[in-house]
């Protein structure tokens, strides 16, 4: 029984000590880590608590492009892309573009503390009981979905995003364009 036990032990730690899927071994976003189109883009909408407070509500982003980023702040490769989504958000200032992170199945102290001294330019939800991770059928983390205009989603990355390559880059702008206005 012990031997069991002890056998299962060294396979969670080591599957721990894995990378995420798409990141390399020194954290670095991985170039293999793509957007995928989105055949079967059926999801429910949501409305989940915020780290600030209020709930918000994936509907009241109908008519700008929208990235659902997935994230928990033990991933490693989590903690990096959030800086990179900050810069994006940045550069797509004033455009119809909002990006949503959501922290999953995390105590709010945690993450909280992982933002602490942070001036945030999106609002951090909080998906407690991985209710909404489970209906977008996200399995990985960090895994980010993005959505059109219509809150259709139209991709899927599972793992860390170089958020300023060229291929990224365009599936965003050629999304940003079908945005009326």
């Amino acid at each position: 029984m012990f031997r069991t036990w002890l056998m299962i032990g060294a396979l969670l730690v080591g599957l721990c000590m894995l990378p995420a899927q798409g990141a390399a071994a020194d954290g670095e976003p991985s170039a293999k880590t793509r957007l995928v189109a989105l055949a079967d883009s059926a999801r429910p909408s949501f409305s989940l608590p915020s780290l600030d407070g209020p709930a918000r509500e994936l509907a009241q982003l109908r008519g700008q492009v929208v990235l659902l980023h997935f994230f928990a702040t033990w991933c490693e490769p989590c903690r990096a892309e959030m800086a990179s989504l900050r810069a994006l958000q940045s550069r797509l200032e004033g455009a119809a573009f909002a990006i949503v992170p959501i922290s999953v199945a995390e105590a709010d102290g945690a993450v909280r503390r992982f933002f602490a001294g942070e001036s945030l330019p999106f609002a951090i939800l909080l998906d407690r009981d991985r209710a909404v991770a489970r209906a977008w059928n996200v399995q990985t983390l960090p895994s980010t979905v993005v959505l059109d205009r219509t809150l259709k989603p139209r991709f899927i990355a599972e793992g860390d995003v170089d958020w300023e390559r060229p291929d990224v880059t365009k599936i965003l702008a050629d999304l940003l364009m079908e945005v009326p206005g």
